[in-house]
């Protein structure tokens, strides 16, 4: 028997993170909907299926010391890296298990806790069906009244035109034996071969090959996983709503936040035709076909529980929000569905001016600027879209962070490519470069004990140099100590500008 049930398993998963997963932007993304959901301020279970390498399981269990976690991965290897990194950051909130989804599915009611939380990222489609109900399932027996599930996952119509091109992938694959980022480089030169043979599928379908010229140069690893599993196959939103609906779940909302505003979604038009029906899963097809939608990420509950206007209204507006930029630095420019817009100053100055300041909530800022509720919601949501701001929960014991940053700088010097950090205040991972990690932890070490960046330069120099590590400039690697150091100080300058106070603010520092 083939355990892999057609999945990629000969080469690891890459090693991610997906805000959308963590309980405090999933409860906001419910909240901006109306809907009530957990509180990740108290003690919560959380499960995430098929967690791969688990760095985002573990990033959120330090995030969460008051929670419980639970990763689950068919593929022993990562579960065995995964388990690894929760020891290495002394985490005793979060187990690993490599159970397949039909086992999980079918384990005594005591093996696991009920979750407040289920999430999956990049999984939905890209297992059989089998393993869809496996899934559903799970979520049924093990998921509370009241519980909020994540899944993103390919969809229609948006994959319509691309479909055939994984098959060939597939197919190309299959009759060329050898191991799977081989393979998808292999069935990338062979699919150009087939456009310089001009072959009329590129020919008419013109977005095709601007897609592939914009994937060939990822990580193969990704692109395999990507496009190299036997069971790849997008659903539409009405499908997997079905699906869902066998658990007892309903749809709630986009955690892809601007895609809940019809008006930064969708064009005119579509509008004027979205609002003619009151069946929410059609509107939603609707709305995927209008923007020609190839990746959605739903939230959805067990048992819907509306919330008044006014338990929304306080629920949003009592909610403190931190930075994750200088105030100063906020872009009122952000991509939506529809493409560039920009949000009005009138609105997003007092905003970011606010910000400027450190945490505040919608209640702070209408009170000070007298901007009107739904706009001023609109703009909340749109920064923490765009990843400028977003939810805080009360203070905690920032320990478990600080021990898994520590895990992940190590890691990362040694050459994993990890790209995210433990932020306590907002119970989440944010963007962090190799150099801006290791500043981080030279920071808190000893030895890095000075906020200059010359002295910071030469602690994280050491570090780079013990294990051969070189920046680069301008596409070329420096070989110097002193290119080296130069360079680190440059860019350490920006970041005890920039970085440091955020870093504090969010209790990283």
């Amino acid at each position: 028997m083939d355990w892999t049930d057609g999945y990629v398993s000969d080469i690891a998963y890459t090693t991610g993170f997906y805000r959308e997963l963590a309980p405090s932007y999933l409860r906001f993304a419910a909240q901006l909907q109306g809907q009530h959901a957990p509180d990740p301020a108290k003690p919560f279970a959380y499960a995430e299926l098929g967690c791969g390498q688990g760095f985002g399981t573990n990033l959120l269990a330090a995030a969460y010391p008051h929670g419980r976690f639970v990763g689950l991965d068919f593929n022993p290897g990562q579960v065995a890296n995964a388990r690894g990194l929760a020891e290495e950051a002394q985490l005793a909130n979060v187990e690993f298990r490599d159970d397949s989804f039909r086992e999980a599915a079918d384990l005594p009611d005591d093996a696991l806790p009920a979750f407040d939380f289920v999430a999956l990222h990049g999984i939905y489609t890209w297992v059989s069906e089998a393993n869809r109900r496996a899934i559903v399932r799970f979520i049924e027996r093990k998921l509370k009244p009241g519980g909020l599930v994540y899944v993103s996952y390919n969809c229609m119509p948006g994959w319509a035109a691309m479909a055939p091109f994984q098959r060939l992938l597939v197919e190309h694959a299959e009759r060329n034996p050898d191991r799977s980022d081989r393979q998808v480089a292999a069935g990338f030169d062979f699919v150009q071969r087939l456009r310089d043979a001009e072959f009329a599928y590129f020919g008419q379908n013109p977005a095709v090959p601007k897609r592939i010229d914009k994937m060939k140069d990822k990580d193969r690893q990704y692109l395999a996983h990507e496009y190299l599993n036997g069971t790849w196959q997008p659903l539409f939103v009405t499908d997997v709503a079905r699906e869902m609906a066998e658990a007892k779940l309903d749809y709630v909302g986009s955690a892809a936040l601007l895609e809940n505003f019809d008006a930064l979604c969708l064009p005119k038009g579509a509008r004027e035709v979205a609002a003619e029906t009151t069946d929410p899963g059609f509107r939603e097809l609707l709305k995927d076909y209008a923007i020609n939608q190839q990746f959605r990420r739903d939230v959805y509950v067990k048992g819907a529980r509306p919330m008044t206007g006014v338990e929304k209204q306080r629920a949003l507006f009592d909610t403190a929000f931190a930075p994750l930029h200088p105030g100063a630095e906020m872009s009122f420019t952000f991509k939506t569905p529809l493409g560039e817009a920009t949000g009005q100053s009138e609105v997003y100055q007092p905003v970011a001016d606010a910000f400027a300041k450190g945490r505040t909530t919608l209640r702070e800022v209408a009170g000070s600027s007298g901007i009107d509720g739904p706009r001023l919601l609109q703009a909340f949501a749109v920064l923490t879209s765009s990843g400028q701001i977003h939810p805080a929960l009360p203070d905690g014991d920032p320990a478990p962070a600080q021990r898994i940053n520590r895990a992940v700088a190590q890691r990362s010097l040694l050459g994993e490519p990890y790209r995210y950090l433990a932020a306590p205040a907002i119970a989440n991972g944010i963007n962090a470069s190799d150099v801006e990690i290791a500043a981080l932890d030279a920071l808190r070490s000893q030895e890095g004990g000075a906020t200059d960046a010359e002295a910071l330069a030469k602690a994280v120099w050491s570090q780079f140099r013990g294990v051969g590590r070189r920046l680069a400039k301008d596409g070329k690697a420096l070989e110097s100590d002193s290119d080296n150091l130069r360079e680190l100080q440059d860019r350490l300058s920006t970041i005890l500008q920039q970085r440091v106070p955020i870093w504090t603010e969010l209790g990283l520092l």
